[in-house]
């Protein structure tokens, strides 16, 4: 059986794992986390551009990337070209760029990097601009351990989160790093149990997904391109669903019907 999401509600846009895990809750922090190179930025970014498009008010804030690079993924994703091989892109690719720009620039989507922000603590520059931010339905933070950086008390980032989400009705979506197993199979997939010290307080959030690439380091051929989507708690199922990770383009779709 699969679930219709509304309209009010926050979903991945992946149509598989939105089926089988529901909506991601307002009022609550989720967790998406990953191994490196599993596509952790990519999934993030595909959350926050299904939900701009369809009419939510959404925010993307980077503590991985600069302004420029964001804008980049994002567009890369919206036109399929890949944005990161500039001299292979002619005049008709050229000219959907720039028309997927401008639209991302006019639409409602708030997009901030802490590049350039000054303080040991730039996660408290975000929160400055949220609060001047009305109506927002969607906050999605890419980097927990680096918006973690320098906080004035152990878990400050992660309480600030949750009563954004909370006192506000906001459904929060931040990533997290998780640190392989030296003495694990490649394929087997990752746990919320492999969180570094620093971004061990997201583990408490109501909602995780864990992304696992079993060939990303090219060794599963026969799982090329693959990522699994594991619903870990706090989803109306959990379970499993797998997606095609494109990292030319920066974006994650649903696998074909077949």
């Amino acid at each position: 059986m699969t679930k219709k999401l509304h309209a009010a509600e926050i979903a991945t846009g992946l149509s598989d794992f939105d089926a089988l895990a529901g909506p991601i809750p307002r009022q609550h922090v989720t967790v998406a986390a990953a191994r490196s190179s599993s596509g952790a930025t990519a999934f993030a970014l595909g959350v926050v551009r299904h939900n701009d498009e369809i009419g939510h008010q959404a925010a993307f804030a980077s503590f991985e990337s600069g302004a420029d690079t964001i804008m980049g993924n994002l567009v890369a994703a919206t036109t399929s070209v890949n944005t990161d091989r500039p001299l292979s892109i002619d005049p008709g690719r050229r000219a959907r760029i720039d028309r997927a720009r401008k639209a991302m620039e006019q639409s409602r989507l708030l997009l901030w990097s802490r590049a350039g922000k000054p303080g040991k603590w730039a996660f408290a520059h975000l929160m400055k601009q949220l609060a001047a931010q009305p109506g927002l339905d969607l906050v999605v933070m890419d980097g927990y351990s680096q918006a973690a950086y320098g906080e004035p008390s152990e878990g400050a980032t992660f309480a600030a989160l949750q009563q954004l989400a909370r006192e506000r009705d906001v459904a929060v979506l931040g990533t997290a790093h998780l640190t392989p197993d030296k003495d694990a199979p490649e394929t087997d997939p990752p746990a919320l149990s492999d969180l570094s010290s620093m971004e061990g307080p997201v583990a408490e959030a109501r909602n995780a997904v864990v992304l696992h690439r079993p060939d990303r380091r090219g060794t599963v051929p026969q799982r090329r391109s693959e990522v699994d989507l594991i619903a870990v708690h706090g989803w109306q199922e959990t379970g499993s669903a797998t997606v095609r990770f494109e990292p030319e383009y920066h974006r994650f779709v649903d696998l074909p019907n077949t």
